[in-house]
Order: structure tokens, then sequence, then C-alpha cells
């Protein structure tokens, strides 16, 4: 008699003193659109960092609605990608226009499928409702776009610098091919460009400064970016530094970053992620978030109909953990599921991330 009683005062206690999981629930609202809906306490965190997964179909809408939510709940505006600062440039030129052509031809890194159109898209018309814009910010190397961005920025009718005429004439006969992927000739072909024009614009800064204007300061970002892929080594500390001078040159106070998950382990101290906990700034200010998914497509990595799961590195082959992760955690009723990443008991996964959304059964396009 005396046990029924303490099991009952104690289920009594916890449902009076306990309190319910935070979650988040992405649902499709009456508009069509992803939504996320969430009881979670983000007021406490001024930076976000966001792990995808690159080539899942489902990771753009996921990106959308959170940069939606963010953005209504705490007046964020400023995003980070895994981009160079030319991209970012013509993201934002097309954010300002709609004109598609300057992320399409030719297309660059976030474009090559219809989900991360649907992305920019989604997101143009949303940035034309707001009275603060959405601006996107890059924090990685230059890929080929940087040559596009050189001839947008040509001063119409200035005339060009004797010596640096034949470099100017040479920037107009580049061909412009689509990225190639990482280590490939095509993106070894194209980084030799951007090297060879990063050295002809160090050794004759003040003409190019003289002959684009106001503009140089664009291209001195670009062409003098911290990050280069021909000293990628360093990519995950040359990505923190620009985070972080842009933080504090433009007095950035809240911020979304948008990155591979291999950049969001918070435990690797070498990560981005973990480079920005170490920032006094940032140390119990910033929200880290993993994805973790079943049975996704990749179209970078396709698995030939399996069922697969797809996570973090450091639990990704762990498939009894993934079942139980999606058993338990998983809401009925919502297309993706946000949840504290302590919620699961494994320190590979709450060592990871603070919060992973569950993705599910993503459609090949």
């Amino acid at each position: 008699m005396m046990r029924c009683f303490f099991l009952l005062f104690s289920f009594l206690t916890c449902t009076s003193f306990c309190p319910a999981q935070e979650s988040g629930c992405f649902k499709i609202n009456t508009q069509n659109d992803l939504e996320l809906e969430s009881d979670i306490d983000f007021s406490k965190y001024n930076a976000f960092f966001v792990g995808e997964f690159h080539g899942v179909y489902g990771v753009p809408e996921i990106k959308l609605a959170l940069i939606k939510y963010l953005n209504k709940n705490l007046g964020i505006t400023d995003v980070f990608m895994e981009i160079g600062y030319s991209a970012a440039y013509l993201y934002n030129s097309y954010l300002e226009t709609g004109d598609t052509s300057f992320i399409t031809h030719p297309a660059i890194i976030y474009t090559f499928k219809k989900p991360d159109m649907d992305f920019w898209k989604g997101l143009y018309a949303y940035n034309q409702k707001l009275e603060y814009k959405i601006t996107i910010r890059g924090m990685d190397f230059e890929r080929m776009e940087f040559v596009k961005v050189l001839r947008l920025l040509r001063p119409a009718g200035s005339e060009k610098p004797k010596e640096i005429r034949s470099t100017l004439e040479y920037i107009d006969t580049i061909r412009l091919p689509a990225i190639g992927p990482l280590n490939s000739d095509e993106q070894k072909t194209q980084d030799s460009i951007y090297e060879h024009l990063r050295e002809v614009v160090k050794t004759n800064r003040d003409l190019f400064e003289q002959y684009y204007g106001a503009d140089f300061k664009i291209v001195e970002q670009i062409m003098f970016n911290e990050s280069t892929y021909a000293d990628f080594h360093q990519r995950n500390s040359a990505m923190y530094n620009n985070i972080v001078k842009q933080v504090e040159d433009e007095q950035i106070k809240k911020f979304i970053i948008i990155s591979g998950l291999a950049h969001a382990n918070k435990e690797h101290e070498g990560s981005v992620c973990g480079l920005l906990l170490q920032n006094k700034l940032f140390k119990h200010k910033l929200a880290d978030i993993g994805m973790v998914c079943k049975n996704c497509y990749d179209w970078q990595q396709p698995q030939n109909g399996q069922v697969v799961y797809k996570a973090p590195y450091t639990y990704c082959k762990d498939s009894l953990l993934m079942g139980d992760i999606y058993e338990k955690n998983a809401a009925a009723g919502c297309k993706y599921t946000m949840i504290p990443a302590d919620a699961v008991i494994d320190n590979r996964v709450y060592k990871y991330s603070d919060y992973i959304i569950l993705l599910k059964d993503q459609p090949e396009y």
C-alpha cells in the first residue's frame, strides 16, 4: 500500500514540477510554406549555428523556416553561409532586385537543384515585406563567381589604367563554367585563376582602388579573403576569423550561421563552432543545431534506394541509436521535429550540438 502511495506521489510531483521537454515542430501552413512552431526558449542566445547536410532536398526549406522564425522572434537579419564574399554579393543583389541572373549565370553554390532555388525565391518574397532586410554574409573561400563580381563592379566609362589594362581585359576573357566539386580538376583550375589575380591586385592595389573607386571595398574583401582554397587546411580558422571580423566591423548583434555539419561540432575546439564557443563574445550565447536524417536522398551521394541514416560523424554509424532517436522523438503531425540534444541519453549526441532537427523520407527530384 505504501509503495503504491509513493509511486502516485512521485507521479503527481513530476506532473506538477517537471517541465515538459521543449521541442519544435515544422509544419506546412495554410500558405503551403514550411513554418516552425516551437516552445524552445531561444531568447538567451544571440547566435545560432545550423549544421546542415549538403545535397539533401529537405534542408533548404528547413533553413528558410528557421531564418523566418528567428527573424520574426529575435529580429535576426544577418545570415552567414558557407560561401565566399563574391557569392554573398550576388545573393544580396538577387534579394534586392529579384533578378535570378545574378545567381544562375553561371549557377553558383546552393542554386543547382529545385529545392535550392525554392529557398532563394522564398527568401526573396519574405524579404520584400521586411523593413530591415535579410543580409547574406560570406565566410568561406571564393569560387569562380568572383570573376563575375569583378566584371559587375567595373565603373562604366572609366578609363583603364595602362598598368593594369591587360589584367582587366584578361578578366573579360575568362570563361565562367559551373563550379566543380572540391579537389576536382575544375576547382583546381579555377583556384589557380583566383590566386593569379589575387597576386596582381595585391601588387597593384592602388591602381585597382583608383579604378574601382568606392566599390574597391568589395573587391578588396573578395581578393584578400583570408579563407582560400590554396590554404584549405586552415579553412575552419579562416571562416571563424571572417565571421568575427564582420561581426565587429558591422556591429552585428545577432546572427545565424548555416554551414556543413563537419563545421558544427561544438565539442571539437578546431571546428568553426568550437572556435566561436571559445570566444567570450559567444560563449553561452550560441545555440548549435545539428541534423539527423532517416532515408534521405542525397543528390551528391545517391544511396541507390537504400534506407540510410545520416547524422553527425561522431554517431552516424550507430543505426540502433538512430532508430531509437526517431522512435522516441519524431512527433506525429510534424514534417520535421526539433528536440534538445540532451533528450537523447548518449554523450556522443549532446556533446556534438545543443539541438537536433529530425528529417525523414525526402523525395528525389
